[in-house]
């Protein structure tokens, strides 16, 4: 049986990479090679980064659809992923996907021509490829310079808001949501308030007090609910916070334990209106297990592992999270897909399936 009525994964990543003979030609130092795990191999994966071409990996994620009662997914893009390979995607599989505009044109010029980047240039991409009407939305995360980790060069709070402003106009401008990315992975070192992989606001969740109420009428969605890929949950603290305290911040649950829905669940000023299920399908980051222990599974890369192959099981370790909920199933619905409906506009089957009937 399905979890419920429509079902929408609102994070998931339909594109994948092929890094065999890539990673063969540049390990290659004579008659040996460096270890996966070595230092050697870290730096290798740090460089290949931006430089493997994606391919289309719907067919997995189809069948993981079918296997679990997924109706619907919202793809986004993170470093090397492509919009145009999105937008065929959803072509290929109407009624199936929508996407999120990412800018990733703009940020490989910066890189190979090492040009100045600009956030107003940056949102200039993304203002064109909303206008495109092929995207519901703005994701993963917000534009920023590619080069500032090799410039060395450190960005406070002030001048990023200002850069993330740029993005928010351009979301206000189209009535989208923007999602703001909180939490990161183990696997891969990245600065703090450098870029080098990831934006400094990822680190500071309470800075959407701020965003909030400087632009009230754009949806602001937590990516990963402040918990990507470990156990420590200040970050997901902050973020309900955040959106208890304001009228247009979300949070995505897809990478949650159950525990962590007893807070939001319970909190007036939250409750399941603000949340919505969004795996992180396709990012292939494993699930721990700790018998005995808090959390007893969860999301986290291992740093002397190389990255897994197989496609991980994400739809069915966070539903199982999901289901121990006790709670209306008018509730979970929202969670599952309603709340991801009513924000980025979808069309549904049908209407008068979920509360929101009068919005």
């Amino acid at each position: 049986m399905k979890m419920g009525r429509f079902v929408i994964d609102s994070h998931v990543h339909a594109q994948r990479f092929a890094a065999g003979r890539t990673m063969q030609e540049k390990l290659k130092s004579g008659d040996s090679a460096a270890a996966p795990g070595s230092e050697e191999y870290k730096r290798l994966h740090e460089q290949l980064t931006y430089e493997l071409q994606p391919y289309d990996n719907s067919a997995r994620l189809l069948y993981d659809m079918e296997c679990y009662g997924v109706d619907m997914c919202i793809l986004t893009s993170a470093f090397n992923m492509t919009n145009e390979l999105n937008v065929q995607i959803v072509k290929n599989n109407p009624g199936r996907f929508v996407a999120l505009a990412y800018g990733d044109k703009y940020r490989q010029e910066v890189q190979r021509t090492g040009k100045s980047w600009s956030a107003a240039e940056a949102a200039k991409e993304l203002d064109d490829l909303l206008a495109t009407g092929n995207f519901v939305g703005i994701g993963e995360g917000f534009p920023q310079d590619p080069n500032l980790g090799s410039k060395h060069r450190r960005i406070d709070i002030h001048e990023r808001l200002d850069e993330i402003a740029h993005f928010m106009a351009v979301a206000r401008k189209y009535k989208v949501p923007v999602r703001y990315h909180v939490g990161l992975t183990m696997g891969y070192t990245t600065g703090y308030c450098r870029g080098s992989g990831a934006n400094p606001e990822t680190y500071n969740p309470m800075w959407v007090h701020d965003l909030a109420i400087e632009w009230p009428d754009v949806p602001i969605i937590f990516e990963h609910g402040g918990v990507q890929a470990w156990w420590w949950e200040k970050w997901y603290e902050e973020c309900l916070n955040v959106a208890a305290a304001t009228d247009n911040v979300y949070l995505e649950t897809g990478t949650w334990w159950t525990e962590l829905y007893d807070k939001p669940l319970r909190d007036p000023n939250i409750g399941a209106k603000k949340l919505l299920w969004g795996t992180d399908w396709g990012s292939s980051i494993p699930i721990e297990w700790q018998p005995g222990q808090h959390p007893e599974t969860y999301v986290c890369q291992r740093r002397k592992t190389p990255p897994v192959r197989h496609q991980v099981d994400m739809f069915g370790w966070s539903l199982k999270q999901l289901g121990r909920l006790n709670i209306p199933q008018d509730d979970l619905n929202l969670i599952l897909g309603g709340n991801a409906a009513r924000l980025y506009r979808i069309k549904l089957p049908h209407t008068r399936i979920f509360p929101f009937v009068d919005e």
